[in-house]
């Protein structure tokens, strides 16, 4: 690390950093601090989803494991082609399920989706495509081979790799596992995120408020996040501004986490000791002023075996520096790259004015117009407000030298659909 600029005990914040970093740099180097977590454990399938896979898994089993029908219909024998007006006599049925059966020459059979496509037959006619009487179909159109058939292992073949080393699991690969008859899968340990707030005048739920006092949302917040990336939390709770009590929450909790995110005093101010603390804790970190608006500074470190982040204290800055610099952090730990914020160009439906020198994100919601869909940016900005927040879609990235941006124009818009996986 020796790119990393680390601040003794007794240094303020964020007064040694010179300059801004980009977004990119600012990744890379929160994610230089982090060592991948040790560890492997079968979990069962369903319960899975958010773990990381710990070794590649292969197919077992050809998907379809047999000639399917894809539609309700009519088995038959196309052979080189059977033309419209052509009549046969249906046989039986075959349902999903039914053993194997064999096609009688120059005949029909009733099937189902999903069932075993008889011996003898090489095409199935939707049903809309026949007119039936009694026990007699007359097709309405040419029927070719291979027509409505899903071959064994068009799907999947037996011994092909099916996921590779470091998926992030969800749904889809819960299904494409259990149709291979598999339970439990093989994850990594699920990383350990403790999270704590600091500050003077917060307060938690249940805590009388004073006059100049606030209940703490940011914990809460980030607690929430770690859980939607997978992570098992530990609640740190609310720490004063003291840097000694910020020093003694760090330590006890690197002996029980991977990660400590705290929120609040990264800034400049006379209340912010974040590194002077972590310093005191035994551990060592940097600050980063990064090319962000909101969530200029934030603290990167490491204490015994724990990675630290510290995050702003205002909401939406905290929102998107963990997007950022949690999601590289969490990557590194599962051994993956992070990936960038997924994302689609989207017109702006409104003038924006904003200087330029900083890549700012903004919550905003879809609006559908005339010509398509467009976001809106809601609320007046600023990082201390939390109802713009709760009423997007997502936010909005604006590129650093984009300003203003006009009616129109193009920016980058990242949904929340994903419940913010990193």
């Amino acid at each position: 690390m020796s790119h990393l600029v680390v601040f003794p005990v007794g240094r303020s914040s964020c007064d040694a950093a010179d300059g801004l970093v980009s977004l990119e740099e600012a990744r890379s180097r929160a994610a230089a601090w982090a060592v991948p977590v040790e560890g492997h454990e079968e979990v069962i399938l369903d319960q899975a989803v958010g773990q990381i896979l710990a070794r590649a898994v292969a197919a077992d089993l050809p998907l379809p494991p047999f000639d399917q029908s894809a539609m309700d219909g009519y088995a038959l024998a196309a052979g080189d082609g059977l033309p419209a007006g052509s009549v046969l006599t249906v046989m039986g049925r075959v349902a999903a399920g039914d053993g194997a059966r064999t096609l009688p020459p120059n005949s029909a059979l009733r099937i189902l989706t999903g069932a075993m496509v008889p011996q003898g037959a090489d095409a199935v006619v939707m049903q809309e495509n026949v007119t039936r009487a009694g026990d007699r179909i007359v097709l309405s159109r040419m029927q070719r081979p291979g027509d409505n058939i899903r071959r064994r292992g068009e799907d999947v073949q037996a011994g092909e790799t099916l996921l590779v080393e470091g998926t992030r699991i969800d749904a889809r690969h819960v299904a494409l596992l259990a149709a291979q008859g598999r339970d439990t899968v093989c994850v990594r340990r699920r990383i350990r995120v403790a999270v704590l707030s600091t500050g003077n005048e917060l307060r938690s739920h249940g805590e009388p408020l004073a006059d100049t006092s606030l209940f703490d949302s940011n914990r809460p917040m980030v607690l929430a996040l770690a859980r939607q990336a997978g992570a098992t939390v530990v609640d740190g709770g609310i720490v004063p501004d003291d840097p000694q009590r910020i020093a003694e929450a760090l330590r006890e909790l690197a002996t029980q986490c991977d990660l400590i995110v705290s929120t609040g005093g990264v800034s400049v101010g006379d209340e912010d000791h974040s590194l002077v603390a972590l310093g005191k804790a035994g551990g060592m970190g940097e600050c980063l002023k990064i090319a962000l608006k909101p969530g200029k500074p934030a603290a990167i470190g490491r204490i015994g075996h724990a990675a630290y982040l510290g995050l702003p204290g205002n909401p939406v800055a905290a929102l998107v520096s963990w997007l950022l610099l949690g999601g590289a952090v969490l990557a590194a730990m599962n051994g993956r790259r992070a990936q960038p914020l997924a994302g689609m160009r989207l017109p702006l439906t409104h003038t924006f004015e904003r200087r330029p020198g900083r890549t700012e994100f903004a919550p905003a919601r879809l609006v559908q117009t005339v010509e398509g869909l467009a976001a809106e940016i809601l609320g007046r900005g600023g990082s201390a407000r939390l109802k713009p927040l709760a009423m997007a879609d997502g936010l909005v990235c604006i590129d650093a030298l984009h300003a203003p941006v006009r009616e129109g124009e193009l920016v980058m818009f990242h949904p929340f659909r994903d419940g913010f996986a990193v």
